[in-house]
């Protein structure tokens, strides 16, 4: 019998998936072969398409996105409840800052814009996370998220047998709009659908480096040349 899956917002799971930057680093590496623009580089445009002079990245992993914003001219604020990944993201010269998106650190209106790519569906409580974001924002200020579909590698996930359905209940392409219509009175997404090629290594590769899943790493078959899996993205503006 395939093991449950283990919830994306776990904070346990969290937590130790993002100790240390060696397991973001190899799934990154994966995912730099999608076909199609990349959901940073949209979600970058999308920040500076509003002119912002202060912006904040919440969940800013290894800081590539928030030092961008910094090289754009902007005045950023980073920060993250991994450690590791603030010292990381500091090393770039970001002023980073341990803190939880659920409770933020900051003044009413303080920011322009606000960035959450690829982490709201770690979070467990996400109207509590997005009702902190609209706070902390000016008054017109716009929240940038990136976040992954259901059907995100749903050809891998089906080989080792894990349900996915349960993502339906978090902060994904098909729930996005849902989640931040109850906070913010315009909301748009940019679609991005991709597909990746793996070989079996590369599945291998991937789940290797995945704490939440690491353990269906023998249940993926060995099958010569690569299979097309997909990869479901999308960036959501919201003001």
């Amino acid at each position: 019998m395939a093991e449950p899956p283990r919830a994306q917002d776990d904070p346990n799971v969290v937590r130790r998936e993002y100790a240390d930057e060696a397991g973001l680093a190899a799934r990154t590496s994966i995912w730099a072969r999608r076909s199609g623009p990349r959901a940073q580089d949209v979600a970058l445009e999308a920040v500076l398409a509003g002119g912002p002079r202060r912006v904040l990245e919440v969940g800013c992993g290894r800081g590539e996105l928030a030092e961008r914003l910094l090289q754009a001219g902007l005045e950023v604020v980073a920060c993250d409840q991994s450690e590791r990944m603030v010292e990381l993201t500091r090393a770039r010269g970001v002023d980073a800052r341990v803190a939880d998106v659920q409770d933020l650190p900051f003044a009413d209106g303080t920011f322009d814009a606000a960035v959450a790519n690829f982490m709201l569906y770690h979070v467990p409580d996400v109207d509590r996370a997005l009702a902190e974001l609209l706070r902390v924002l000016r008054s017109g200020g716009r929240l940038v998220a990136a976040t992954n579909g259901v059907d995100q590698l749903k050809e891998l996930w089906e080989l080792v047998g894990r349900d996915v359905s349960d993502r339906r209940r978090l902060f994904m392409r098909e729930t996005g709009a849902d989640f931040l219509g109850r906070h913010f009175s315009d909301v748009q997404m940019i679609d991005l659908p991709a597909t990746v090629e793996l070989s079996a290594e590369d599945m291998r590769y991937y789940v290797a480096h995945s704490v939440a899943h690491k353990h269906a790493i023998d249940r993926i078959p060995a099958f010569e040349g690569t299979r097309t899996v997909t990869a479901s993205t999308a960036v959501f503006v919201a003001s």
